[in-house]
């Protein structure tokens, strides 16, 4: 991620939604800074479509919103981030939601790291989150965390083989990993 440096800081997150609204490019705001996100590839995209394909009818049935890249999650702490995919209570924010169940990152080499480390730290403040998923895009591995009732995150096992199935108890819905890479 690239930091962009701006001739003033932010002073509130409504300087940050003006200045997101005119930019091409977007920006995760993170402890008052802004981080330049990087576009996406033929694989990632797939993934986010067969996602959102796969876990919308599940959401609604369940009453959730379901939206895909270019809608935010606020943190407690004031951050805000683009999931590839998200699930969420509904009636969020225009911008954001602050109550998500399920968020969805497809990584990439410059993505990982972060996503499954300091990201996945920010998210695990949303007391609403249940469910992180993190897709390989170009090997078939699904790395799955989910939150037990006692509020501990288990990290299962990373999924790699094509009948392996992630179970979405609270959504009343699983995901085979052939579906998510099907092409």
């Amino acid at each position: 991620m690239k930091e962009i440096i701006l001739d003033k800081p932010f002073l509130s997150e409504n300087e940050y939604f003006l200045f997101e609204e005119k930019s091409e490019l977007k920006h995760e705001y993170i402890n008052s800074t802004l981080f330049e996100m990087s576009g996406a590839s033929m694989d990632h995209n797939f993934i986010v479509i067969n996602l959102l394909f796969l876990l919308k009818p599940a959401a609604k049935n369940k009453g959730k919103q379901t939206n895909i890249d270019g809608y935010k999650v606020r943190t407690p702490d004031g951050n805000f981030f683009y999931p590839d995919l998200v699930i969420s209570e509904p009636k969020g924010e225009k911008y954001y939601t602050e109550k998500p169940i399920l968020i969805v990152e497809v990584l990439s080499n410059s993505t990982r790291l972060y996503n499954l480390s300091d990201k996945f730290i920010q998210y695990r403040k949303c007391n609403t989150l249940e469910y992180y998923l993190c897709v390989e895009p170009e090997k078939k591995v699904v790395y799955f965390f989910r939150r037990e009732d006692n509020n501990e995150w288990i990290a299962e096992e990373p999924y790699t083989d094509d009948e392996a199935i992630v179970s979405l108890p609270s959504l009343n819905t699983s995901l085979a990993l052939k579906d998510i890479y099907q092409s």
